[in-house]
């Protein structure tokens, strides 16, 4: 880590130190947002709650297993840079986004069911392949087919 002993005066050792410190406490004040894993929610049958949720970077998402029915997260887009993710079923997930962008993601075990979910961070800097990604992936899907469309519909 970089110190400040070598900045010339006591002015700018005090202002080196409060960048530092400032740098240091960025992550403090990340938020941590839980995406419920349901069998049946308000929206339909297996369902991530809520579907569609928009966060800074540096935030961190965790699924959480409320009803167990082998539901899990896997990521089927992430932004350039980002890294993708894939979670054990019924087990909670942690995952820290920092990469600006849209996530789409769904349960590995009922994706076909449509069981899929779409995270913002930041600014949709690739909104148009989410888009691309959300039509192939519904045009497979047997329920809730409009699922995603619906959750990118909230992307702004």
């Amino acid at each position: 880590m970089k110190t400040c002993k070598n900045a010339p005066g006591r002015l700018a050792r005090l202002l080196c130190a409060s960048l530092m410190m400032a740098a240091a406490a960025q992550g403090t004040f990340a938020d941590e947002i839980r995406i419920k894993m349901l069998d049946k929610s308000d929206s339909g049958t297996l369902a991530f709650e809520p579907g569609f949720v928009k966060v800074n970077p540096g935030d961190t998402i965790v699924f959480e297993p409320t009803q167990m029915g082998g539901h899990s997260s896997v990521s089927l887009l992430v932004p350039p840079g980002a890294q993708a993710w894939s979670g054990a079923p019924d087990k909670e997930m942690r995952v820290r986004l920092a990469t600006e962008g849209v996530y789409v993601y769904a349960c590995a075990a009922h994706k076909m069911m449509g069981m899929a979910g779409v995270i913002l961070v930041g600014k949709p800097v690739n909104l148009d392949e989410a888009r691309k990604t959300a039509k192939a992936e519904s045009a497979k899907f047997l329920l809730n087919k409009d699922r995603l469309e619906m959750e990118l519909g909230q992307v702004k």
